[in-house]
């Protein structure tokens, strides 16, 4: 072959080869309304669930209006990440959470029947309370084990094992732990959280309860429209709200706000790229103003919390829709059907072990040299991220050994 002849071959191979890649591209990252807002809640899934990780890493930090240190040394940048990691922006996982769950028991289901109904009911039963109550079994246990660990080790009365079943045992499965007893809503009543005995299924219990009343949110939708979201927004950041445990605000806006899109055939990635451009800048200037007033640990940030916390959950869906189409990602099957199970996971305890949290924690303090903040920075960044991949791990070995019964604890998934 001629030169000539050569090198117009190459140019005809390139030109073919290109065209096939950016048909093959094209042919990718062309998705309808609905695949790109399904790929998108699909790839919010693992991250949101490192943002819980995060929030129960609970970093011993201040405010950096009051810090006594300079927030440009290592102590400073600490500090300012332990608040925007574990206060400020990772507050909108569980909110997002809500949000999503709300939109996908509505999207097929615009209009009412109670047979429909009744089927998404049964539905859940195995996606939520099957879960919840086997994980609040298992720390249930795990308590009682400790308890009885005492009574036969250090000789601590037997009578504790009775008193705390008594005191206790419907508690564990609903609101055996209590915190954020010392904040106020704007009328200045006294707040209180509550969860059960594994303390992140709070988020699963106000679900299953919000799900129950799906009857009450689908026809507030369909009467008030957008009224009854904002005045689940009004309350929401105002925190005035009846202190009912288990009925949350946070569950009943958010659900009621994705129930709102989805009744109403409303896409959320469109949503939100429509107001991006007050969207984006606003959820900047809340986060900084949040993080100085350390999110929710002061009085100035509770005001400012709730507010950034929405903005910040339209703008995850914005940027996670913008990787979706623009640079065509897509989520793991493994990382999406392993969310439920790090979250139910991660924070559960476990006799001598601990939590997985705690002991991947433990670990990488041996593990990483030095004692001073840099390694408490190392270890804060890595901890979450080392403790999903364990939990990912102990979740393929269950699966291998006991699939049907893995099926259950991670929600059919």
């Amino acid at each position: 072959m001629s030169v000539s002849g050569r090198s117009m071959h190459i140019k005809q191979h390139r030109f073919i080869m290109k065209k096939f890649f950016t048909c093959n591209s094209n042919t990718e990252s062309v998705l309808t309304k609905e695949q790109s807002q399904s790929a998108t809640i699909d790839l919010l899934r693992f991250p949101l669930a490192i943002m819980v990780i995060f929030i129960h890493m609970s970093p011993s930090v201040v405010s950096p209006l009051v810090a006594d240190f300079n927030l440009l040394s290592w102590q400073g940048i600490y500090n300012v990440l332990g608040v925007v990691l574990s206060h400020v922006l990772t507050g909108i996982a569980v909110p997002t959470f809500f949000m999503i769950s709300g939109f996908l028991f509505f999207v097929n289901f615009r209009q009412w029947s109670w047979d429909g109904y009744k089927n998404k009911i049964r539905s859940r039963v195995k996606t939520l309370l099957i879960p919840y109550i086997m994980w609040n079994a298992m720390a249930l246990i795990s308590v009682l084990l400790c308890v009885t660990g005492g009574v036969l080790l250090k000789g601590k009365p037997s009578y504790g094992i009775v008193y705390f079943l008594r005191e206790n045992a419907w508690h564990a499965f609903y609101d055996i732990h209590e915190w954020d007893t010392t904040r106020v809503n704007w009328l200045g009543i006294g707040l209180r959280m509550t969860g059960p005995c594994d303390l992140p299924l709070w988020f699963l219990r106000d679900l299953i309860i919000v799900t129950l009343l799906s009857p009450v949110v689908y026809y507030s939708v369909k009467r008030l429209g957008r009224v009854i979201v904002l005045l689940l927004f009004l309350a929401y950041i105002s925190r005035i709200w009846p202190l009912v445990q288990g009925i949350s605000v946070t569950a009943v806006f958010y659900f009621t706000t994705g129930a709102y899109f989805a009744v109403n055939g409303l896409n959320i990635i469109e949503f939100a790229s429509k107001y991006r451009r007050l969207l984006l800048p606003m959820y900047a200037l809340m986060l900084v103003l949040t993080t100085m007033y350390d999110g929710m640990n002061t009085l100035v940030g509770q005001k400012l919390y709730p507010i950034c916390i929405c903005l910040g959950v339209f703008t995850a869906f914005h940027v996670a829709s913008q990787a979706v189409i623009r640079y065509n990602m897509r989520a793991s099957r493994l990382l999406v059907s392993s969310c439920f199970f790090i979250y139910a996971f991660h924070d559960l305890s476990i006799p001598i072990v601990g939590s997985p949290l705690y002991a991947v924690r433990a670990v990488l303090s041996r593990l990483i040299p030095g004692d001073c903040v840099m390694e408490k920075i190392a270890i804060y960044l890595v901890t979450p991220f080392v403790t999903a991949a364990l939990c990912i791990v102990v979740l393929i070995v269950l699966r291998k050994l006991f699939p049907k019964k893995v099926m259950l604890l991670s929600g059919n998934k």
